[in-house]
């Protein structure tokens, strides 16, 4: 007995979601354990102003504006690779 070409190919496919699912989990589990230690409030004082915040709550704004940050000077330094490769094709030379 045959399978059908669809079955066939489903169970040929590799599960591609096993992967970012484990390093999910690997960075799911600190970060909880982290949130669960840090519950005080703390006073929390910029560019003048000052307010009382979970601990947990100010690190995570933290980690939040480090990956925007991160995000941004990536994109930033593709455009600027681009930029530079296509100025040196312009010019007549080999984009690297």
């Amino acid at each position: 007995m045959t399978t059908p070409a669809s079955q066939t190919a489903r169970n040929d496919t590799p599960n591609l979601w096993v992967g970012p699912l484990l390093a999910f989990i690997v960075l799911l589990v600190p970060a909880l354990i982290l949130v669960f230690s840090n519950t005080d409030s703390e006073k929390l004082r910029f560019a003048g102003l000052e307010w009382n915040a979970p601990l947990w709550l100010i690190l995570l704004a933290t980690f939040v504006a480090g990956m925007v940050v991160a995000q941004l000077f990536g994109w930033l330094w593709g455009v600027f690779r681009r930029r530079r490769a296509r100025i040196k094709a312009e010019l007549g030379g080999t984009a690297s």
